[in-house]
């Protein structure tokens, strides 16, 4: 409060809740411990209230005034500001994004607001509320969220740094299926970020559809066969514009597998020493091993799926 701010007593009743307030529904419970301070301390801070011809409209303390409704007050101490329209809004969430109980939603869409009715960019509600323009960006990035984030914010299962974390995440569907991981485990902030890592590293490695089809020409086709009888194994060839792939699957316990890779590496470097011995430039070619447990395996006692 300014020193030249004067205190004026106003009758209760003749206060109005600013319309442009962005705090959205006050419930009779979140207003407990406020009645009961203000029934044992009186008001504290007094009322910013703003002079229209409509009457008295509350820019900064509508939490205190419906307190004191219920306490019985019938006066309450107020500040009066003679300020415009849009004085109104910017004043109102001025007071609110320095509340610590004000839901991240409820602060991003006064930011909107701002942005919409006054044409405010990110950078001059920042200068305005005394905060970064990385703070207001990120809160109104929580409006673009899926609605079941929205709703964990809202209930209050995770909190805003769960979200802004989980927010990393391109795809909506891998935000949401994060946020499910994160409820299972009872996951802390530092937990969401490292699923946030693993989920667009995930998404980083994966070839999309588009850029790697498969080709069905019969001599492919002919070329799994004959590979694939040579080998024992079942293999898939795919090609794109830019890359061809060849993938070999073995099925069999651990020795068994084993035996197979070194068999396969074998012939890579045999291979690889010929064409260097005639003079041939060797192709650049990634070999990529993956060992996972299919269900199939499983069930038949055989091992790991080794692919190659």
């Amino acid at each position: 409060m300014a020193d030249n701010d004067q205190i004026t007593y106003l009758d209760i009743n003749v206060l109005q809740p600013n319309p442009l307030q962005p705090r959205g529904l006050i419930t009779p419970e979140s207003l407990v411990d406020l009645v009961d301070s203000i029934r044992e301390h009186g008001i504290l801070e007094p009322l910013v209230v703003a002079e229209t011809p409509a009457g008295y409209q509350i820019i900064a303390g509508e939490r205190r005034w419906r307190a004191s409704k219920i306490v019985g007050l019938t006066q309450v101490p107020t500040i009066v500001k003679k300020t415009s329209h849009r004085g109104m809004l910017e004043m109102a969430i001025v007071e609110n994004v320095q509340r610590v109980d004000l839901n991240p939603l409820e602060r991003a869409q006064g930011f909107k607001r701002m942005m919409d009715e006054f044409a405010l960019g990110t950078a001059e509600i920042a200068q305005r509320i005394g905060k970064s323009q990385a703070y207001v960006s990120n809160s109104l990035r929580l409006l673009t969220l899926p609605d079941a984030l929205k709703d964990a914010l809202l209930s209050g299962i995770v909190t805003e740094g769960h979200i802004r974390a989980l927010a990393a995440i391109e795809d909506p569907n891998l935000m949401i299926e994060a946020l499910r991981q994160i409820l299972r485990e009872g996951g802390s902030v530092r937990r969401a970020e490292e699923l946030s890592r693993e989920y667009k590293t995930k998404v980083q490695g994966e070839t999309p559809k588009h850029d790697f089809q498969r080709v069905h020409s019969d001599e492919m086709v002919e070329m799994e066969k004959t590979l694939g009888g040579k080998l024992g194994a079942k293999v898939k060839i795919a090609q794109s514009m830019r890359e061809a792939r060849l993938m070999i699957v073995v099925k069999g316990n651990v020795e068994k597998t084993s035996d197979f890779l070194r068999s396969v590496n074998k012939v890579l470097e045999e291979q690889f020493v010929a064409q260097s011995s005639n003079g041939q430039n060797k192709e650049e070619v990634e070999v990529e091993v993956k060992e996972e447990k299919t269900e199939e395996s499983s069930s038949s006692g055989d091992g790991p799926t080794i692919t190659v």
